[in-house]
């Protein structure tokens, strides 16, 4: 329960970061005049969240046929019809490699499952599997796969947070949490994988030391709110935590992709009017506004969708 809330808390943090670069004009959040303090932390929640989920006996145990045309049903399918959807209100032609570019956490997702179901049909042992796949997709040339090789790690973080999250008591993440503020001192939106992507042919001493504090304080920050929200749902006078986690846990894939419509909808209604500001911090309170009613309209459309079985499959994935 309290990983679907990370998921849903997650989410809305990325919903909150792209709904604030419409609103407020500032590439990054900078909500209380924060140094983009979301950069640091949001997408590592959600790549953990995603591997806590990922259950590798399964994936030995599908067929490889299966298990990619599954993968790309989920991830692929809802990416492009979505993306179907933006262009047309927009008004553009559709490109491939934009598609990608704005819907790489699918993407990478995608690369990130296939490789290790690849690597399992022909190694067992699943920490050389976690190895050999982050080696892979470091050793990379291609710039494409800069995103999938920031992802790769978090998720094998995730799949072994399941093993010793219950051990993982309130001191120590207390511990987490005082560390992540240690380091988000220090933490500068430089370091982010958005403007310093990692390419072992081309990197240098310091953007490996910068890679090597980007995933240090996304984990230590991941599993330290993580562990956070897992103490707090079972907490008297937090039910109400319970209640989201229940109604809004599954559908975070769906509010992932539907975002970006929206969006999209939001930079024409703005441009439009327009509006044009130059970064005040406080427009920020009005996207965390405007981010709750994308939510509740997106948790509307989903229910929606689910009533067709086409709408179902092209926008959600599911059969």
């Amino acid at each position: 329960m309290y990983i679907d809330l990370c998921k849903v808390f997650a989410i809305y943090l990325v919903t909150f970061a792209h709904c604030s670069q419409q609103i407020s004009g500032a590439k990054f959040p900078d909500l209380l005049l924060s140094k983009d303090s979301f950069i640091s932390i949001n997408m590592a929640i959600f790549m953990i969240c995603s591997g806590f989920f990922m259950n590798v006996e399964k994936i030995k145990a599908a067929s490889t046929k299966d298990y990619l045309l599954g993968k790309a049903q989920r991830l692929l399918l809802p990416m492009v019809g979505w993306y179907l959807v933006m262009c047309a209100i927009l008004f553009t032609a559709p490109r491939f490699t934009i598609c990608w570019s704005i819907y790489w956490y699918l993407g990478s997702m995608f690369v990130c499952l296939t490789l290790i179901k690849l690597l399992l049909n022909i190694v067992s042992n699943v920490l050389v599997v976690c190895f050999l796949s982050i080696l892979v997709l470091t050793l990379m040339p291609m710039i494409s796969f800069e995103r999938s090789c920031y992802m790769i790690p978090f998720l094998w973080t995730g799949y072994g947070l399941r093993f010793f999250i219950a051990k993982v008591n309130k001191l120590a993440v207390a511990g987490l949490l005082l560390s992540y503020g240690v380091m988000y001192y220090f933490w500068d939106i430089r370091y982010s994988v958005y403007v310093t992507p990692f390419h072992i042919w081309d990197a240098d001493m310091k953007t490996f030391l910068v890679m090597l504090f980007r995933f240090t304080i996304g984990v230590v920050g991941g599993i330290g709110f993580i562990g956070l929200l897992r103490f707090l749902i079972d907490t008297e006078g937090f039910g109400w935590m319970n209640a989201i986690a229940l109604k809004l846990g599954r559908y975070t894939l769906a509010f992932y992709t539907m975002s970006f419509v929206l969006n999209a909808i939001l930079v024409k209604a703005l441009c439009r009017a327009n509006w044009f500001v130059t970064t005040p911090g406080w427009l920020d309170f009005i996207s965390l506004v405007v981010t709750t009613l994308m939510i509740m309209l997106m948790y509307f459309v989903q229910k929606q969708l689910e009533k067709n079985d086409f709408t179902r499959l092209v926008f959600l994935g599911e059969k």
